[in-house]
């Protein structure tokens, strides 16, 4: 009798244990797509002019690159993070991504950064964003409050994990992603500011799909 009774208890004991970890994973799934859920609804649209223009590479390699570059905020850790884009098709060639919801700056960088160097895709871009800089951004400080600037690669960059900043007072930065890097002054000049060429109408007019 006793030994029936351990047999019962084990018996338990297990079901017990695989309803704990039915219900436990899928608490954590349920809690995940709420986190999301919820950060989707919250989300208003947040006037900003932070710009990238893609060029020399076909459209749908750049649409594959934003997709990919969106898809790695997706986790509740950094679900805050994820970047909406919208890509206006100006031509066969050129590309301009906005964000309608606006962007962490740094994650802007690396959104420039990524879109050259793309993970598992075979292309050379010219990549060039555009934003006006605040003080209260990540890397800067009070040199940079309301000032426009462009957000580049260097021609010579063999690094990989960083982006230049030229302001439109003709300063150059590098701002290196690496721990204890950051914003560091540049002696000389690779390319010099030139504003956006592309106005609300020219995006109005252009072909635009959404990423997010």
């Amino acid at each position: 009798m006793k030994r029936m009774n351990y047999i019962i208890i084990g018996i338990i004991a297990v079901v017990v244990y695989f309803a704990f970890q039915y219900f436990n994973k899928n608490s954590e799934k349920l809690t995940n797509e709420n986190y999301s859920s919820k950060y989707n609804d919250v989300k208003q649209i947040t006037e900003n002019d932070k710009q990238i223009l893609v060029e020399n590479v076909d459209y749908n390699l750049i649409k594959k690159a934003v997709q990919d570059f969106t898809k790695s905020y997706d986790n509740p850790q950094q679900i805050n993070l994820k970047p909406t884009s919208r890509l206006h098709k100006i031509d066969d060639n050129q590309v301009i991504i906005t964000f309608p919801y606006d962007v962490e700056f740094n994650i802007f960088c690396y959104y420039v950064n990524y879109l050259k160097y793309p993970i598992d895709l075979n292309y050379k871009a010219n990549i060039t964003g555009w934003t006006t800089t605040k003080a209260t951004y990540n890397w800067l400080n009070k040199e940079f409050e309301n000032q426009k600037a462009m957000i580049f690669i260097n021609p010579n960059d063999n690094e990989y994990d960083n982006v230049m900043l030229t302001t439109e007072k003709g300063r150059t930065y590098k701002i290196g992603f690496a721990i204890g890097e950051g914003l560091q002054n540049y002696n000389g000049t690779i390319l010099k500011y030139k504003p956006t060429a592309f106005s609300n109408l020219h995006l109005e007019k252009s072909k635009m799909e959404e990423i997010k």
